[in-house]
C-alpha cells in the first residue's frame, strides 16, 4: 500500500480543521443573525399589518364622514325646497330624496360604529396581552395581543442586535481573513497535488463533507474510531499503525493512526 498517498490526504483534513477551526470563532453569529433577521422581518409584517388596518380604518371613516357630511347638505337643500313645492308630488319626491339620504347617513353611521367598535376590540386585547407581559406569562400572548408600543420597541431592539452581531461578525472576519486566506491557497495547492497522485481518495474524502461530516479523516483512538467510537477490527489495527488506513464500517469516515496527524501539524 502505498502510504504517501493517504498522508497528502491526511494533511488536507488538517488544514480543512484549522479553517474550521477559525471559521468556529464566530460562535455561531451567522445563525444568530439569520434568526434574528427572521424575527425582525415578522415583527415588521406585524407592525405593517397593523399599520394597513389603521390607515384603512382612517381613510373608511373620512369618507363616510364626507358622506354623511355631504347626505346632510342635500337633506337640507331637499327640506328647503319642500318648503316650495307647488304640489303634494313634489312635496313626496322631496321627501323619498330626504328618505334615501337618511338611510345612507344610517348605514354610514353603522359602519363608522363597527369601525369604532373593532379598534375597541383591539385595544382590549391589547391591554390583555399587556397584563399577561406585566406577569411574564408570555407563552399565553397570541399575535394579536401584543401591544404596539411593544412591538415596535421589540422591532429596535432586534435592529440593535442585528446590528451589534454583525458589527461583531465583522470583525471576527476581518482580524482572521489573512489566515484564512493563507490557508485556503494552501487547501487549493493541496488538493491540486491529491487530484493527481490519489484522485479516489480525494472523491471518497469529498463525498463524507458533502453531507454533514467535516471531519471526513479521523484519528484511531483507544483502538476505535473517534469519529463515532466504533470500535475497530483487531486485524486491522497492524495496517492502521504501519500507516494505513481504514474505512469506518460505520460512519464511513476514513480512520489513521494519530501519528500521521501529527507529523501533518508538522
Amino acid at each position: 500500500m502505498d502510504h504517501t498517498k493517504i498522508n497528502l490526504l491526511v494533511k488536507l483534513q488538517h488544514l480543512d480543521n484549522q479553517i474550521e477551526s477559525i471559521v468556529s470563532l464566530q460562535k455561531g453569529l451567522p445563525e444568530e443573525i439569520n434568526a434574528l433577521d427572521e424575527d425582525l422581518a415578522f415583527t415588521n409584517r406585524q407592525i405593517e399589518s397593523r399599520k394597513k388596518i389603521a390607515d384603512d380604518h382612517l381613510k373608511l371613516r373620512l369618507r363616510l364622514q364626507e358622506t354623511i357630511t355631504e347626505c346632510k347638505n342635500k337633506i337640507k337643500s331637499f327640506k328647503e325646497k319642500q318648503t316650495l313645492a307647488r304640489n303634494n308630488k313634489e312635496y313626496d319626491a322631496l321627501s323619498k330624496q330626504i328618505e334615501y339620504e337618511e338611510k345612507e347617513i344610517a348605514q354610514a353611521e353603522i359602519q363608522l360604529q363597527d369601525i369604532a367598535q373593532s379598534e375597541q376590540r383591539a385595544q382590549e386585547i391589547q391591554q390583555k396581552g399587556r397584563q399577561l407581559i406585566a406577569e411574564n406569562r408570555y407563552d399565553e400572548i397570541s399575535e394579536e395581543m401584543m401591544p404596539d408600543d411593544v412591538l415596535i420597541q421589540q422591532l429596535e431592539d432586534l435592529k440593535k442586535q442585528v446590528e451589534q452581531k454583525k458589527e461583531e461578525l465583522n470583525s471576527i472576519v476581518i482580524e482572521t481573513a489573512e489566515d484564512v486566506n493563507s490557508l485556503e491557497k494552501k487547501v487549493l495547492a493541496q488538493r491540486n497535488l491529491i487530484e493527481t497522485e490519489a484522485k479516489r481518495l480525494l472523491d471518497k474524502y469529498d463525498h463524507l463533507r458533502s453531507g454533514t461530516l467535516q471531519n471526513a479523516v479521523v484519528r484511531l483512538n483507544r483502538n476505535a474510531c473517534s469519529g463515532c467510537n466504533t470500535r475497530v477490527p483487531t486485524n486491522r489495527h497492524t495496517m492502521i499503525v504501519q500507516g494505513g488506513f481504514y474505512l469506518c464500517e460505520s460512519c464511513g469516515r476514513i480512520v489513521v493512526h494519530e501519528r500521521l496527524f501529527e507529523e501533518a501539524e508538522n
